[in-house]
């Protein structure tokens, strides 16, 4: 398999490509178009609040547009004070996908979902904008272009978030926030310093991967891991952020499936000293 690590989310530049892919959703929206994340009311709780954390897609972070049914969900996990939460409740609405639990006792929490696998084909006439938003080389584009006749592009994808919240104190099973939760593509926190995270790949650290950090004006900041797979929010910036990050594994051959996995990790910022 061909893997191309310097690929990342990008604004959709064409209208017509947008609409073209509307009928192979995830959660109702185009694969990439669209930032997917969790976002609690508020990071910080008290013990015995119904904790509520939406899972959304959107154009601009933070804001809720598109909510996914609860069949699209693969995986979902929330962590609290190093035990696992058990009883949650999911609730669809129109804008997201509402995750409720009750804050039984304090600590550090992480919640995680991950979407089904989904795919679909990409007609020919706008296969190029597809080929450009998940990034591939111009060596695969020229192998699909080259390709006989006007085939479809075959893809699929997955979406996984997480996000980083409180209740009453963020000590207690901190260490939650090192550790992954076994999706395919995700952030976990750095012991070396709060403002410092490690992008995984099965569980292991991606190194040269490109990564967005959107502030709460959906300002995005392009960096890029480090040979450890370490990417460090060094903007000037401090409170709710979303880190992003997208895979692409390119198929073996040119008409084969080309699949990408999104992440994204919600939370607020350290200030930065």
């Amino acid at each position: 398999m061909l893997n191309l690590q310097n690929a990342h989310i990008k604004p959709f530049r064409k209208r017509i490509f947008a609409s073209a892919v509307l009928s192979a959703v995830l959660f109702a929206v185009p694969a990439l178009a669209h930032k997917t994340f969790l976002w609690p009311t508020k990071f910080m709780w008290q013990p015995g609040d119904t904790v509520e954390i939406a899972l959304t897609s959107a154009l601009a972070f933070p804001k809720l547009e598109f909510g996914p049914g609860k069949d699209r969900i693969a995986f979902s996990s929330v962590v609290l004070a190093g035990q696992d939460i058990r009883a949650t409740t999911l609730t669809e609405n129109k804008t997201y996908l509402n995750m409720t639990f009750k804050a039984d006792h304090a600590g550090f929490g992480v919640a995680s979902m991950s979407s089904k696998t989904r795919s679909g084909a990409i007609k020919p006439e706008d296969t190029e904008g597809y080929l450009e938003e998940i990034g591939a080389n111009a060596a695969v584009r020229k192998a699909f272009n080259d390709l006989p006749g006007t085939p479809p592009l075959n893809r699929s994808y997955n979406k996984h978030t997480k996000t980083f919240f409180c209740v009453k104190t963020c000590t207690d099973g901190a260490n939650a926030k090192y550790k992954p939760v076994g999706q395919k593509l995700e952030f976990v926190a750095s012991k070396s310093g709060d403002r410092k995270f490690v992008l995984l790949l099965d569980g292991k650290p991606l190194a040269g991967q490109d990564v967005v950090v959107y502030d709460i004006d959906d300002k995005g900041h392009k960096t890029v891991t480090d040979k450890n797979g370490m990417v460090i929010v060094d903007h000037p910036h401090s409170g709710a952020a979303m880190l992003t990050a997208v895979w692409i594994t390119m198929p073996a051959k040119p008409d084969g499936v080309y699949h990408s996995d999104y992440t994204a990790l919600t939370l607020k910022v350290a200030h930065s000293h």
